[in-house]
């Protein structure tokens, strides 16, 4: 109040002033001062506040500067000594990165009176000398400073070898490591729509493991809403290859989220001769929240550019997983492109929904699965645009016990411009939710450029679908298709294996197949004719 007062009977006082003839002309000049009048050598990186006092006494002053990465506060003040402070942005990129020092300055004005603080803050100097290189990652503590370079932007060359490859020279051991923060650290990756606007350092290189394993990746991990998580957590238009992982996870999720053992999400890159083993544990996520857990990579996209109308495709193969697996969807029973999905390779796939296409190709998933999840397959369970499965075996067999799922022993859902070739299922299945779709090829044919051409199934599909209970006879399980509505085409398909019907004590009613009636057990319960003459070439091989 007493400052109010002050300041109020300045007011007056000016007023008075302009009361006075227009012959008589003011003569006071305030004093202002600032203490210290020179600041300098303030830090590149994290640099401090730096306090200045003003001392006046005019009746009010202000502070202005020209320069952005100064602020002041307070910018005004009355009569008296005030404490102001002054803060700077930092002019710091990376170590990587040299900066030239630079200079500004605040100017306190009050009175017809000013002083003026001159300001400089230091640059940085680059610390990594551009030609040193160690050839590759030689052990632990390399492969961490590898790590954490990445994260922070900083330039790579350390690692980098002559072919301009970040080399793995040794196995590595990551024992010591209870939680992991993936090679790759970005947030926001999610859905389709908006995997391009990545927020954080991606790895961009080539990685090449060199045919070394990686050890006792024995972590568990709650992803975030928004994240994507593995050893290497994103890469984008980048490669990954001739690695092996020996890992023990467990993940859960908080949100929409993706994960993979070696990739949480792949934007267009390529994933190359990559094998793990081990147990991957998942309890799930929050309810109509997609949290997609693959084998190899949790989520893959292949982008379009439409500036430079360019396609970068994104491709998964020669990979091989042998895990024994256990997830469960926890709240979310969702069996759509929401739930929550575990692939032996990769979980989510999909593009721009223009000429770019996902590759998963020449893959191998051994082990077995145990599921309570709506998608659930050996290879990708998503297949939601663009991708191409070509060449794959699953070998686990699975239990799913999801009470309304969508489930394919090779692809779950196959959507537009997706396709399954050449593409071998010997793994067993068997749910047990009444409304569950069961294949043992593709749970979900949907689509009208969606195709399936050659391969074999020759597992046995025990589905808790029973038609009686669905009051039209549908049955929405079968040797090679759970559902089909509708194709692009489908051909030169084997049909083997045997096909039944679920039953809690493990009598399960087998359906008898012959030459004569295996069109009817091969394609799902229920087909349209104009879809089924889409359909050739489909070869029955009793079991």
């Amino acid at each position: 109040m007493k400052n109010f007062y002050k300041f109020a009977a300045a007011l007056l006082l000016g007023a008075g002033f302009l009361a006075v003839s227009c012959n008589q002309k003011e003569e006071k000049t305030y004093m202002i001062g600032a203490d210290p009048t020179v600041i300098t050598d303030i830090a590149a990186n994290n640099p401090s506040a730096e306090v200045v006092v003003v001392s006046t006494d005019a009746p009010y002053w202000i502070a202005t500067t020209t320069e952005d990465w100064i602020s002041v506060d307070p910018v005004q003040g009355l009569s008296g000594e005030t404490i102001v402070t002054l803060t700077f942005t930092s002019n710091y990129k990376n170590e990587g990165t040299t900066t030239a020092p630079r200079s500004g300055s605040v100017k306190f004005s009050g009175g017809m009176t000013s002083v003026t603080v001159n300001i400089s803050q230091l640059g940085h100097e680059a610390v990594i000398d551009p030609s040193a290189s160690i050839g590759g990652i030689p052990d632990l503590e390399e492969f961490i400073k590898f790590r954490d370079a990445v994260n922070d932007g900083n330039v790579l060359t350390r690692w980098t070898n002559d072919n301009g490859e970040i080399a793995l020279l040794a196995d590595i051991d990551l024992g010591a490591y209870e939680e992991w923060e993936p090679v790759g650290l970005v947030s926001a990756s999610g859905n389709a729509n908006n995997a391009s606007k990545a927020v954080g350092a991606p790895f961009t290189g080539v990685f090449n493991g060199g045919g070394h394993k990686i050890s006792n990746f024995n972590v568990s991990a709650t992803l975030a809403e928004g994240t994507t998580w593995g050893l290497f957590g994103y890469i984008s238009n980048a490669t990954v290859k001739n690695l092996e992982v020996e890992a023990k996870v467990t993940l859960s999720a908080a949100g929409v989220a993706d994960a993979g053992i070696v990739v949480g999400t792949a934007y267009g890159s390529t994933i190359e001769n990559v094998k793990v083993k081990g147990t991957v544990k998942s309890t799930g996520t929050t309810a109509s929240a997609r949290f997609a857990v693959g084998g190899i990579a949790g989520f893959i996209f292949a982008p379009d550019d439409a500036t430079s109308g360019t396609t970068l495709n994104t491709t998964v193969k020669g990979c091989t997983a042998d895990l024994e697996v256990d997830v469960d969807g926890g709240s979310n029973t969702a069996n759509g492109a929401t739930c929550a999905m575990y692939g032996g390779i990769v979980a989510f796939a999909t593009n721009d929904k223009g000429t770019s296409r996902n590759y998963i190709e020449d893959c191998i998933n051994n082990g077995s699965i145990k599921a309570k999840v709506g998608r659930c397959s050996g290879i990708v369970p998503t297949a939601n645009g663009g991708t191409v499965v070509r060449g794959c075996t699953n070998n686990a067999s699975q239990l799913n016990t999801i009470a309304n799922g969508r489930i394919g022993q090779i692809v779950c859902n196959l959507a537009a411009d997706s396709g399954v070739i050449d593409c071998v299922n010997n793994g067993d299945l068997t749910t047990t939710g009444n409304q569950t779709t069961a294949g043992g090829l593709v749970a979900l044919l949907g689509n009208a450029s969606a195709y399936v051409e050659g391969g074999a199934n020759y597992g046995t599909i025990i589905a808790g679908f029973d038609p009686a209970t669905d009051g039209q006879g549908r049955r929405f399980t079968g040797l090679l298709f759970a559902n089909v509505t509708n194709l692009d085409h489908v051909s030169d398909v084997v049909a083997s294996g045997r096909l039944g019907v679920y039953k809690a004590d493990g009598n399960h009613e087998m359906y008898e197949i012959t030459q004569e009636n295996y069109m009817t057990y091969a394609l799902g319960g229920k087909i349209s004719d104009a879809n089924l003459a889409k359909v050739s070439g489909i070869t029955y091989v009793a079991k």
